[in-house]
């Protein structure tokens, strides 16, 4: 069974290079919201995402009302989906703040890194589930073939479900869809 450390350095390894995501929100109504978002933290930990936002936006109200979030990532020229679930909450630390700051954001906070409105979705990650498949498009025409002429998926990448905190779901029974 892998380690924490090696589920860590999988998932890193696997959402490397895929900076926008798809953050996902229960909105109002009971309604799920997606909008993209940069990722903030340049390697995974293995604890936490982290995201720039204002502090006003709508999304931070959905978070205080419904904290459990989800993040989908993909790379198609890598062949990799990942569907991040976990916690989110507001950090307005401005030691952290700093940490991630570039002054690129000063477009969206004229203010700098001390502006009122400038705040840290913290994503406290419970677990990953992704796909991995043949990045190429060689690659994946012969795992399509050796898919159908075996007449299984396993040739067209791995799909797992990772849990990365106590109190996360529990790994479900492999499934395969055709």
């Amino acid at each position: 069974m892998a380690t924490r450390s090696e589920k860590s350095e999988q998932i890193a390894r696997l959402l490397e290079n895929i900076d926008i995501c798809m953050f996902t929100t229960v909105g109002e109504d009971n309604y799920l919201v997606s909008r993209p978002l940069s990722t903030q933290a340049a390697e995974f930990d293995g604890e936490r995402l982290w995201f720039f936002t204002s502090a006003r936006s709508p999304k931070v109200r959905e978070i205080a009302k419904h904290p459990q979030v989800n993040v989908a990532y993909a790379s198609k020229d890598r062949n990799v989906y990942a569907s991040v679930a976990g916690v989110a909450r507001l950090n307005t630390d401005p030691e952290r703040v700093d940490q991630f700051w570039s002054d690129a954001y000063k477009a969206y906070f004229p203010g700098g890194k001390d502006d009122p409105d400038v705040a840290l979705i913290e994503v406290e990650v419970h677990t990953v589930e992704y796909w991995d498949g043949p990045g190429s498009w060689i690659g994946k025409s012969i795992a399509f073939l050796i898919a159908r002429v075996t007449r299984s998926d396993d040739a067209l990448g791995e799909n797992k479900m990772i849990r990365m905190r106590k109190g996360a779901p529990r790994k479900r029974a492999a499934s395969k869809s055709r």
